[in-house]
């Protein structure tokens, strides 16, 4: 992994969080999983991914982060329970399939992003 992205990676998703703490887009239950949040998926996973794919296509980057994000999303709305939506509906948003796609598909401008820090 390199580094930079890693790091690049992290700090989105610190901003990220810290967003969506201030404005309660999402709720954690426990709270310190915003942390995990940041280190796992953020760091961890999508710093992989960003590294991985740095050389690829554009679109292929943009596509398997957000596919990778609808999967996360859709997993979290149905099994893990990680975080939820305040009345399930984030902005325009509403229900659990809108919800899964419209917060997945950003994922895919994390790769995109991350390798013009390395």
């Amino acid at each position: 992994m390199n580094l930079r992205i890693v790091l690049a990676c992290l700090v989105i998703g610190a901003a990220t969080e810290a967003l969506s703490y201030w404005k309660r887009l999402w709720i954690y239950d426990p709270p310190w999983l915003r942390v995990v949040s940041v280190l796992i998926v953020f760091g961890l996973i999508f710093g992989w991914m960003s590294t991985a794919l740095a050389d690829y296509p554009a679109i292929l980057r943009f596509a398997a982060g957000a596919a990778f994000g609808i999967i996360y999303e859709a997993a979290n709305l149905t099994l893990l329970r990680l975080f939820s939506f305040p009345n399930q509906q984030l902005l325009f948003l509403r229900g659990s399939f809108a919800l899964a796609v419209g917060a997945g598909i950003p994922w895919g401008l994390l790769p995109l992003v991350a390798p013009l820090f390395r």
